[in-house]
């Protein structure tokens, strides 16, 4: 009985770590061109970063198994420096529930290009925000609270500041020496990196993107299935707010991310609209997506 007893604590205890894992994502790593590489270290990468993401404990909040943030990560090694050093592009891919609905809405989409990372079949990644381990370890733990952070944004008001400030944090983190050749971390503001991401977040001239954001979301997908019409006038008064917010923040991260993580949405909702809501979107969208202004043309028709 005391064995049966000790069996039951056992699983109840293995249930309530996993009701509390934040994160359910799916990692492919892929490996077109080896040269020097055991191929068998990318099955090792793949496995060890996807048991790192919905393994570890990122937050002290509960998540029941059906409230994990889903998502995709993608790793495409792009060149070998030697046997256990890589250059890669690593893309991310998130989405969450719309309320009332059958519908996930893509939250984050973007790609993060030439990270520099050493790995062997041995090495055990590590939760790194009070400190440096490695540089894939780093890179890794900072797109937990981005993904956890952005999750939070479109549920509640400023909800991911306590995460984007665990990224500040991590940038804080790593040697002068790695952001000089990592320049992912340079806080070159010219350039589109993980430095900027955060900057730009945490700007206060990006407040109105934030509150924009989180309406977009709450105030126009969630109730999209209750007041279609009002939730339509909602999602593109956000997105012509998040727009603007270019105007302040030059080159602005946010509002790229923005647009290639809503561009599809936002085509299919708006698709089926009366002309003058159409021509109204694809203005506002070709203005903060130029690179990308072919692809609103449906909504000129």
């Amino acid at each position: 009985m005391r064995r049966l007893a000790f069996c039951f604590l056992i699983f109840g205890l293995f249930c309530l770590s996993a009701n509390g894992q934040e994160l359910n994502l799916n990692v492919k790593v892929s490996a077109p061109q080896l040269k020097l590489a055991d191929p068998k270290i990318f099955k090792s990468l793949e496995a060890s970063i996807q048991e790192f993401y919905n393994t570890v404990r990122w937050t002290d909040d509960e998540f029941e198994p059906e409230e994990r943030i889903e998502g995709n990560i993608l790793i495409n090694i792009t060149e070998e420096l030697s046997a256990n050093s890589f250059v890669a592009d690593f893309r991310m891919q998130t989405i969450r529930p719309v309320y009332n609905s059958t519908y996930s809405t893509q939250v984050i989409n973007h790609i993060d290009k030439d990270l520099r990372f050493e790995y062997n079949e041995t090495q055990i990644l590590q939760k790194s925000v009070n400190g440096f381990y490695d540089n894939l370890s780093q890179i890794l733990t900072f797109y937990a609270y981005v993904i956890i952070g952005y999750d939070y944004e479109s549920f509640s008001m400023n909800g991911g500041q306590p995460y984007f400030k665990l990224c500040e944090n991590i940038i804080n983190n790593v040697p002068p020496a790695l952001s000089s050749s990592d320049r992912g971390w340079s806080p070159e503001t010219k350039r589109r990196n993980r430095f900027k991401l955060i900057a730009d977040l945490m700007d206060p001239r990006s407040a109105d993107y934030r509150q924009a954001f989180y309406e977009y979301h709450r105030e126009g997908l969630d109730m999209l299935a209750d007041d279609l019409d009002r939730a339509k006038v909602v999602m593109l008064d956000c997105a012509r707010r998040i727009g603007a917010v270019e105007q302040d923040v030059r080159n602005s991260m946010v509002v790229n991310l923005f647009a290639d993580s809503k561009r599809n949405e936002i085509i299919d909702v708006f698709t089926g609209a009366e002309k003058k809501q159409r021509n109204s979107v694809y203005r506002t969208m070709i203005k903060m997506d130029p690179a990308q202004a072919d692809r609103y043309t449906i909504l000129k028709n």
